[in-house]
């Protein structure tokens, strides 16, 4: 039998003891207690697969909304873009900052304004962005992978985060009974050893 199975049946034993068991009631509530953080645990699991799910249809909804408001565009930059600079310990680029750009809308009507420019970017340069109806700059819309991404992030952290508050919450109760138990195990050898004790 490997070290799992015996954990497994000392911990039954403990919830369950037989008779002649040396398990103290401190050691069958931390059991009960082990078992209850376990069902807890898995009781976590449907409810955090559900909040993703719900996350998942409600961000589908949004995807779809956006892509029918937003739609692609090619800006043509106005002015040259950042100057390149690295980091001093790695040739790591900086961020893309706001320059003057103009583009042209589905209709025709070209606009003005500042988009996200790359470092080194020359003027006369295209950067791909998205417009709104009104031809405003607006973020990109949601993608499918982005949707999914998200709803398993969220779920998924749910139920680690219950999986976190549970074990501590067990660690802490497991730590003052072993306090308890420390301390009935001092009372019992000075009642042994101290003579006055016993008279």
């Amino acid at each position: 039998m490997n070290t799992s199975s015996n954990r497994i049946v000392r911990l039954w034993r403990t919830i369950l003891p037989c008779h002649g068991s040396v398990a103290r009631p401190s050691d069958r509530i931390q059991a009960w207690l082990l078992v209850l953080a376990v069902l807890l645990a898995l009781a976590a699991l449907p409810f955090s697969a559900s909040i993703g799910s719900e996350t998942y249809a409600r961000q589908q909804v949004q995807s779809a909304q956006q892509l029918t408001e937003r739609t692609p565009a090619t800006a043509t930059l106005l002015a040259d873009g950042p100057p390149i600079t690295s980091s001093s310990r790695a040739a790591v680029l900086g961020n893309a900052q706001p320059t003057d750009a103009t583009w042209l809308l589905a209709n025709g009507t070209r606009r003005a304004g500042k988009v996200d420019a790359d470092e080194g970017a020359m003027k006369g340069s295209t950067v791909e962005m998205w417009v709104d109806r009104a031809g405003n700059l607006v973020e990109p819309p949601l993608t499918s992978a982005a949707v999914a991404i998200d709803s398993i992030m969220i779920g998924a952290g749910l139920w680690v985060g219950a999986l976190i508050v549970l074990a501590f919450l067990y660690r802490l109760t497991a730590y003052v009974l072993d306090h308890f138990r420390y301390a009935q195990w001092q009372r019992e050898w000075f009642h042994v050893l101290d003579p006055q004790a016993r008279s």
